[in-house]
């Protein structure tokens, strides 16, 4: 990658397709809500978890407070698709 290229996320999820390559039938992952996006990039974060062959099976929001600060987070469960 060159100096003043500008950096691409990958279409999909590395540890998510690191685990499905181990042969993992459940993926847990826990995404913060990144400020300034309006739905805080839970909509990225799960397509490219898709990508990796990854089926949403559960969403779970939550908020914590740490310093008078409030982080927004959601714990997604997934389950593997199974190929032909």
């Amino acid at each position: 990658m060159g100096i003043f290229r500008r950096r691409t996320p990958d279409p999909v999820d590395k540890a998510a397709a690191k685990a499905r390559s181990r042969g993992d039938s459940v993926y847990v992952r826990i995404i913060h809500a990144i400020p300034g996006k309006p739905d805080g990039g839970l909509a990225q974060a799960i397509m490219r978890i898709e990508a990796a062959g990854w089926k949403l099976e559960q969403q779970q929001e939550g908020m914590r407070v740490d310093l008078g600060y409030r982080q927004k987070y959601w714990t997604l469960t997934f389950r593997a698709v199974d190929t032909p």
